[in-house]
């Protein structure tokens, strides 16, 4: 004994601190081994420390040893799986101590323990759940060893069933004989498989689309599931593609789901009121959300089973499988630009095919994806990847010309015309020569406008714009201060441009004093002649032919509620002045304001009543003694506070001029408030007629005035105008 203890090689540090420790206690408190024996079994194993860890091991035989774990196929439920030791005879006999380690899925099958050993000596059996392993250690009684070639030893386990499992030997694993000496050994698997299942329960496969929520159905079915009172499901999915919600019920309910990683584990029982379900049917479901980006399942895992009648069943479990849908969009940029086709969900790998029509004015530019242009064909194909794809077809509007033309050429310019995109905004402007008005815009013989600003949108085809000018016509009007005193001639109607000639010619005793428009001295020439841009009123001023002549073209301008200033022209030579002034009708003799010397032809009135009528006389001073007769009167009106004086060309036309019986008076644009008051005040001032009119046209009844120069004055929305016309 102690030579094959000392014996080179034959030392096991690893067996030694194994068997210290699982034989402390029959070494200490056995009766059989004395406190001698232990103190040489020290040395012994001390005065071993010299020889090589890494010593031989003992003789291997044809035969070899080794540990056997039988395949069994069972109901779910308690089980004895035996484990052979075989082959430790001879040279690989007298097993003193054995450590063994298998690993078992927990969730199938639960270690309760050994039994029916064959060896004598110290047995221990313990489950350690940290690592999923079963360990048994056996130690035969001091200096003792036994050959085995056969059963070892019955382990006792809990089989849930569902799936099948295998009982693996892991490192660590090791035979020792009574020297101490390790024997080589082989080691075979065993396996736990369930015999023919009763029923089975399933997860569907579906089609989803990415990122939607949908529902996996549990369903189960099986001639042995006739009275089913509890269940237990295991299920693990993915945390990268799906993103549990929850479980809804269906057949069952108060089914409760808890998830822990990626496993989500139900468990239901109701005693009371077992489930038929022999034929098929869905007991709830597990609700995810697609968040991947590729096809995966969820599993049913080790530890599902069914009860029923309060038995554990064999069942067949079935994974579900999830087949996602992949979106492909379209973006239409400009989304007027066409319309596309080929948008909706597609599978991996299935052929996705896209068509982009362009709408009427816009052609197709090409297709991006991912921000790289993959087409330029308005068909394109590709295989769907595992992603939603968003597909931008890109359209671009058509150019088209805007051609422009003025008619005549010399009645205007135009711009804007050029090159545009269809849709666009488009804006030609015609700018009228001097005396030239802007007509209209016409295109391909309609009129398309009246302002000479037009903005329009580009469409499908070129555009030809012609803005049509007409030269101006003004009305000149010639007519005496006094139809007594003299007669004129040139007046009518003219082209922007052409040359007048007026003539003014006196009568017998009378003289030819001053042509004055608006009040204004234009021409001391009888014959006048001037170029036509604009609408005139133009006075012969004649007087009685005197060594002292009174003065000629009585006028008021700068009229406001409160001011007038008073104009006169000399008739020769005169250079002094006498005026008077009041209010309408007041007694020359008796009554008004006179004012003496002016050495001016003008005079300013202030304080005066608005809206009041006044009249003015002026005569010559030649010399102390000599005074020309009073001129006048010269009647006007202030304005109403608040009343503006505006030019009347623009807002007012008024003919026929010269008029016999009736006058029309028409507005270019329509009033405000429709009212009109009018006046018609007589070439000395005098007031003939006043009425309120509404609307934008009326007429004036004239059959009861003479024959003469009027002048229609104006008041409506704040302003006022003057128009000069002629009674023949």
């Amino acid at each position: 004994m102690i030579y094959l203890f000392l014996k080179p090689g034959l030392f096991n540090p690893g067996f030694f601190f194994t068997f210290v420790q699982t034989n402390v206690k029959s070494l200490f408190m056995g009766t059989l081994i004395s406190v001698k024996r232990v103190l040489l079994l020290v040395f012994i194993v001390l005065s071993g420390l010299g020889s090589t860890f890494a010593g031989q091991n003992a003789s291997v035989l044809d035969d070899e040893p080794v540990m056997v774990i039988h395949d069994t196929v069972v109901a779910p439920g308690e089980l004895l799986l035996q484990l052979d030791a075989l082959n430790f005879t001879g040279a690989n006999g007298q097993v003193s101590a054995i450590t063994l380690k298998i690993a078992v899925d927990t969730n199938l099958l639960h270690f309760i323990g050994i039994q029916n050993q064959t060896l004598s000596g110290s047995w221990l059996a313990n489950y350690n759940y940290n690592f999923n392993e079963i360990s048994i250690i056996y130690t035969a009684p001091f200096g003792t060893g036994n050959d085995i070639d056969g059963k070892l030893l019955d382990l006792h386990l809990f089989y849930y069933g569902g799936f099948p499992d295998s009982l693996l030997f892991k490192n660590g694993c090791e035979v020792s004989n009574v020297n101490l000496q390790t024997i080589e050994t082989d080691y075979d698997n065993g396996s736990v498989s369930q015999i023919t299942a009763v029923g089975e329960v399933s997860q569907d496969s579906l089609s989803v689309h990415w990122g939607d929520a949908f529902l996996m159905p549990v369903i189960a079915e099986g001639s042995g599931y006739d009275q089913v009172n509890q269940i237990s499901f295991r299920s693990g999915y993915d945390t990268a593609q799906l993103q549990y919600l929850g479980t809804v019920g269906s057949l069952l309910t108060g089914v409760q789901s808890v998830v822990l990683d990626s496993v989500v584990t139900s468990d239901w029982q109701d005693d009371n009121n077992p489930v038929n379900l022999v034929t098929a049917d869905t007991l709830f479901f597990l609700k995810f959300k697609f968040i991947g980006d590729t096809c995966t399942k969820s599993d049913f895992l080790p530890g599902s089973k069914v009860y029923n009648n309060a038995v554990l069943v064999p069942s067949d479990f079935y994974n579900g499988f999830v087949m996602v849908d992949f979106l492909v969009d379209i973006v239409r940029e400009p989304d007027t630009g066409g319309v596309t086709s080929g948008e909706g969900y597609y599978k991996e790998n299935d052929t996705v095919t896209v068509v982009a029509t362009p709408a009427t004015g816009f052609h197709f530019i090409n297709w991006v994806l991912r921000d790289s242009v993959v087409s330029t064909d308005t068909l394109y194909s590709y295989v769907k990847d595992p992603l939603n794809d968003t597909l931008t077809a890109n359209f671009e509007p058509n150019s088209y010309t805007v051609t422009l033309a003025a008619v005549p050429p010399e009645g205007g310019t135009v711009t804007g015309g050029g090159t545009y995109s269809f849709g666009e905004s488009v804006t030609v402007i015609a700018d009228p020569s001097p005396g030239y008005d802007f007509i209209c815009w016409v295109s391909d013989g309609d009129t398309v406008s009246y302002d000479s600003e037009y903005t329009f949108v580009m469409p499908n085809h070129n555009v030809s714009l012609s803005a049509h000018f007409q030269i101006e016509t003004f009305s000149i009007t010639a007519v005496p201060n006094n139809m007594n005193w003299g007669t004129t001639s040139g007046g009518g109607l003219y082209n922007y441009g052409d040359s007048a000639t007026v003539i003014a010619t006196p009568y017998t005793n009378y003289k030819f004093v001053v042509w004055t428009d608006n009040g204004q001295p234009v021409s001391y020439d009888s014959l006048y002649t001037f170029f036509v841009d604009s609408d005139r009123d133009l006075f012969a001023n004649f007087q009685y032919d005197a060594v002292c002549s009174a003065p000629v073209g009585l006028f008021v301008d700068s009229l406001s509620d409160s001011t007038a200033m008073l104009h006169w022209v000399p008739s020769g030579q005169e250079n002094k002045w006498d005026l008077i002034w009041g209010e309408y009708g007041f007694d020359t003799l008796n009554g008004g304001n006179l004012v003496e010397g002016l050495l001016v032809n003008y005079y300013f009135l202030t304080g005066l009543n608005s809206g009041t009528v006044y009249d003015f006389y002026v005569r010559a001073v030649c010399t102390d003694e000599e005074h020309s007769v009073w001129a006048g009167p010269y009647t006007f009106t202030t304005w109403y506070e608040g009343v503006e004086n505006v030019n009347t060309a623009d807002q007012v036309v008024v003919y026929p001029n010269p008029a016999r019986d009736v006058l029309k008076v028409s507005f270019r644009e329509e009033l405000l408030n429709h009212q009109v008051n009018y006046r018609i005040v007589n070439s000395i001032g005098r007031i003939e007629l006043e009425n309120l009119e509404h609307g934008k046209t009326f007429s004036i009844n004239l059959a009861n005035l003479p024959s003469g120069i009027y002048f229609l004055q104006l008041q409506f929305n704040g302003k006022s105008i003057s128009k000069l016309f002629v009674i023949q």
